[in-house]
């Protein structure tokens, strides 16, 4: 009988969730600050904006695909030894970083980092679906989301002080100190609880219910048929979409600003942390939404995100003639819907298949295609932009918005049989 790892104590439970919050918090500082430092190395006339583009979906290229591994070696191996790998790897990256002087080497050496933040998220979301006490897994779920803009208002900060004060390298000096330190109180925390955890049989775990005890095991060692059931396959470009949308203005939105409004570059930057402030409310404003409009279904919910945020995108079609706060906040609306629905899709969905023990493999999958589309959009939105400017961009993320929406929209019935069961 298949076995995992269990941790009835909800003390120890809460420690290894503060530390899966720090460890993720400090990936999002270890990787945002290329985007909160892109100004500045522009400005430095290192290299262009399509070179510069190169560099970030190198990242997004490598860290894409080995979410995919890394998913299937998330439901084998140790998340806890994973997460303590990649925070270490990532920080060693970041120093290496100062050392680069062209494009070529920062593509090898970003890359490098995406590879060791692609250890960290299926291993966080095994260890909250599957490995921490039971009644807490709902919340924490939900919080950690809260990684994702506390990370990036972070990464900003320490971005504009550091440009204003000194100069690019020190944006990635400081985030290696940051990663570092989370690799240390991560593993201190492991230990602490290390002999608290103990292995229980998959089908016999706490968090399966009557109807999950009784659901056909042969699709637990079966993970293909058991993703095709899900109509998961089909959901794969709406994931792909929202990736690119929601990395892409991310990654340009500093740019965007300076070159739109002619702004100083640190103050780019500092503008740009109004984003995720925003963001850090989206989840908890949708989950009133999923849990009594939507009736708990991530799909419905996500096709509602997906229509909400062609208001302010329609919007910021005529960004010029806007006041640059304005333009903010049209792209924190924006940004916060990308999140909700990355929330739905990357955190929730891969929570139904905890009862089969492939939480991580199916949050490898899905996270990948979404960095797959952040690749995409790293480049090719610098592409874009360069010919077409920053106004026919953003026609270009309305209409691949409504791409998405008709994905997930054609999707719903079939999710809502897999989790009833009726498509094993």
């Amino acid at each position: 009988m298949k076995t995992q790892q269990y941790l009835e104590s909800k003390k120890y439970s809460l420690l290894v969730f503060i530390a899966c919050f720090i460890a993720y918090a400090a990936s999002y500082v270890g990787r945002i600050n290329y985007s909160a430092a892109l100004p500045d190395i522009l400005a430095d006339g290192l290299f262009t904006k399509s070179q510069a583009g190169i560099i970030g979906s190198a990242f997004f290229i490598v860290y894409g695909f080995f979410q995919i591994i890394n998913g299937f070696l998330g439901d084998k191996i140790s998340p806890f030894k994973m997460i303590m790998l990649g925070l270490f790897l990532s920080g060693g990256a970041n120093i290496l970083m100062t050392f680069c002087t062209t494009n070529v080497t920062m593509a090898i050496v970003w890359g490098f980092n995406g590879f060791a933040l692609s250890l960290l998220w299926a291993a966080i979301l095994k260890i909250l679906a599957n490995i921490i006490n039971y009644d807490m897994r709902s919340k924490a779920c939900l919080n950690i989301s809260a990684t994702l803009p506390i990370g990036t208002v972070l990464a900003y900060i320490l971005a504009s002080v550091s440009i204003k004060f000194f100069n690019w390298k020190y944006v990635f000096y400081t985030s290696s100190v940051v990663l570092i330190f989370a690799f240390l109180f991560f593993t201190v925390i492991y230990l602490l609880s290390k002999r608290h955890i103990a292995n229980v049989p998959i089908e016999g775990n706490i968090n399966n219910s009557k109807k999950e005890e009784n659901t056909n095991t042969k699709s637990v060692n079966k993970f293909l048929p058991l993703f095709l059931s899900a109509g998961l396959l089909l959901v794969l470009p709406a994931d792909a979409i929202h990736g690119a949308i929601k990395e892409g203005i991310t990654t340009w939105v500093p740019t965007m600003i300076t070159e739109t409004y002619n702004t100083p570059v640190a103050f780019s930057v500092f503008v740009s942390i109004i984003l995720p402030i925003v963001n850090l409310s989206g989840n908890y404003i949708v989950t009133p939404l999923y849990n009594k409009v939507f009736k708990k279904d991530e799909l419905k919910t996500g096709a509602f995100i997906l229509g909400f945020v062609l208001i302010p995108f329609t919007f910021l079609i005529f960004m010029k003639d806007l006041p640059v706060v304005l333009s903010v906040i049209l792209l924190a609306l924006g940004t916060t819907a990308m999140h909700t629905f990355n929330y739905m899709i990357i955190t929730l969905v891969p929570m139904q298949f905890a009862k089969y023990g492939k939480t991580a493999t199916v949050t490898g999958i899905m996270n990948a295609t979404a960095y797959i589309g952040c690749a995409a959009a790293t480049y090719g939105f610098g592409i874009i932009s360069d010919n077409i400017g920053w106004n026919g961009t953003v026609i270009v993320w309305i209409v691949i918005d409504i791409i998405a929406l008709l994905f997930t929209s054609l999707n719903i019935k079939k999710w809502n049989r897999f989790k009833n069961n009726e498509c094993l």
